[in-house]
């Protein structure tokens, strides 16, 4: 029926209804956005794109730092159709870190129909919004986090991950070029992935052998060597192209993701590699659960993320934590533990590998950091350079943790971070509706020049003794409530402990007897920051240390 009604339209017709509801449409549009409640200053957005095309080739950083400095300390912006509040200023955000379960903001980001396309759909940890649930995945999550046992067994893993790296690095040609982040990456994804799994994935050995054939070292591998490097190879690669995609899917509205040329190639390019992440993940998931299965029940099970949540509220329950709600204590599907799993590896791999690099620049760029720096290692380590590094090292590393913060500070992973408030609220002397997005724009407000000393400037020592120091009166005052670097309130990151963990490890494992020396200490930071910030290059020099 409405086929033949359509049919007798003539093209002119087709065409008038066409600009009819366009006219329609941006009407609509234009009404809802002049009669928003609490109008701010911001850029003026058009029908469907919102403001996203005044972005042009800037980062998604950059350009919310140019609005910053255009609009003020608090501004709107309108990306996929929905409404952003950005907030600049320590004040405007007091109330969105409290920790209680009690707080109005409880939810990070809104589950969007694009995060629902790509795969995020609020299952396990990160971008779970349904509070029951996000407890019942959260002590599990941060049961294996933060137990004392844990955080021993990542030092003693990183220790032995180092000195299989080491050996590679040692074995290559003296002064030999390396591109840091994409040792980093793998580093780090073998860490989380025998952290979250309990299997040892070997992407650092595969990468390296890679390296010696295309430098023809070796002259040739075994099928099988070349089908491990190839299989270790894309999924690196697809857990980094998955996490860069997220800004894709969160920036862009339906509409554009799937009509706009281009933009459209890069979406069918993005689901395509969600695909096969997925199908990995959930084919270890599998093999686990068929392993379980089949070992006796006299005999123990290993001690890792996913035999946690395969057996939990089972009869082979591994797990002490039994306090939550009567309806959920239950066994968890493989969609949850799915999510949990993606939100370590994800979550776990570039992250740290990407502040990691971030700190190597830095001390490249400042000697007399890495001197202090060095100055500490010593004076902990002393010339015994086999010692393993321990729990009660890191704790006397108390410069070092200067350092990692301060680069956060001038260079944060974490650049923006999203709060939704799920009851009425004032901010900014504004009564806001629930379910309003936040912004909070961490980079612009950890260099915000009324609460930090010369912020444009890159010191550890603010961060160094601070109770002692009458160098940095400002951070005396207001580092606590201007600092950010894992989140705030009950949404900050879980495994912040691990993170810090494995970066004061490795700083310490490589500074204290080698040198990474940037290839050019001229050139900028090779750097994206549109969903979180990437490190997308860092070539450096492995070289013994000069005593």
């Amino acid at each position: 029926m409405i086929s033949k009604i359509i049919s007798s339209f003539g093209i002119s017709d087709i065409f008038s209804l066409l600009i009819i509801f366009i006219i329609i449409y941006v009407t609509q549009y234009y009404y809802r956005y002049f009669t928003r409640p609490n109008p701010l200053p911001g850029p003026f957005p058009l029908p469907i794109l919102g403001n996203i095309h005044q972005k042009g080739s800037l980062s998604r950083k950059d350009w919310l730092m140019s609005l910053h400095k255009k609009y003020g300390d608090m501004f709107e912006i309108n990306l996929t159709g929905s409404r952003f509040i950005v907030l600049c200023k320590p004040e405007l955000i007091e109330n969105m870190n409290i920790s209680s379960t009690k707080t109005k903001y409880p939810i990070s980001l809104q589950i969007s129909e694009g995060f629902r396309e790509y795969g995020l759909n609020g299952l396990g940890v990160a971008n779970n919004n349904d509070f029951k649930s996000w407890k019942y995945h959260r002590q599990f999550f941060s049961q294996a986090m933060m137990a004392p046992s844990f955080n021993y067994q990542a030092i003693e893993w990183t220790n032995e991950l180092w000195n299989e790296m080491e050996s590679y690095w040692n074995n290559l040609e003296e002064n030999q070029e390396l591109d840091l982040i994409k040792w980093m990456h793998r580093f780090k994804n073998e860490i989380i992935f025998r952290i979250s799994t309990g299997v040892k994935t070997d992407v650092v050995a595969s990468y390296y052998k890679g390296i010696l054939l295309k430098n023809n070292i070796i002259n040739s591998l075994n099928e099988d060597e070349k089908r491990k490097i190839e299989e270790s190879e894309k999924f690196i690669q697809s857990i980094k192209i998955f996490s860069r995609g997220i800004v894709h899917f969160f920036m862009f509205n339906k509409f554009i993701r799937h009509y706009v040329p281009f933009i459209r190639g890069k979406t069918i390019s993005l689901l395509k590699n969600r695909d096969y992440l997925f199908d990995k993940i959930y084919d270890i998931i599998k093999k686990r659960r068929i392993e379980i299965e089949n070992t006796p029940l006299d005999q123990p099970l290993r001690h890792d993320m996913l035999t946690t949540y395969i057996t939990a509220n089972t009869p082979r329950d591994i797990n002490n934590i039994k306090h939550v709600d009567v309806d959920l204590l239950r066994p968890m599907t493989d969609e949850e533990i799915f999510g949990n799993i993606l939100d370590a590896i994800a979550g776990g791999t570039d992250t740290t590998a990407n502040l990691f690099c971030f700190i190597v620049y830095y001390l490249g760029q400042y000697p007399e950091v890495k001197k202090r720096l060095r100055q500490e290692l010593d004076a902990v380590f002393g010339n015994d350079f086999t010692k393993p590094v321990t729990y009660k090292d890191l704790d006397q590393l108390h410069y070092c943790d200067a350092v990692i913060k301060e680069v956060t500070r001038v260079c944060p992973i974490a650049f923006s971070i999203g709060r939704v408030n799920v009851e009425k609220d004032e901010v900014g002397g504004f009564n806001w509706p629930e379910y309003t997005k936040f912004s909070l724009f961490y980079f612009a407000i950890m260099r915000h020049k009324n609460y930090w000393t010369d912020p444009e400037k890159f010191d550890p020592d603010r961060f160094y003794n601070i109770e002692e120091s009458n160098k940095y009166l400002l951070e005396k005052q207001h580092v606590k409530n201007t600092f950010n670097m894992f989140g705030g309130g009950i949404r900050i990151c879980p495994g912040r402990k691990l993170a810090m963990i494995e970066l004061k490890c490795l700083l310490a494992l490589i500074y204290r007897k080698y040198d990474l020396e940037l290839a050019d200490k001229n050139a900028p930071l090779n750097h994206s920051a549109d969903f979180v910030a990437n490190c997308n290059e860092l070539i450096v020099k492995f070289k013994h240390r000069k005593f």
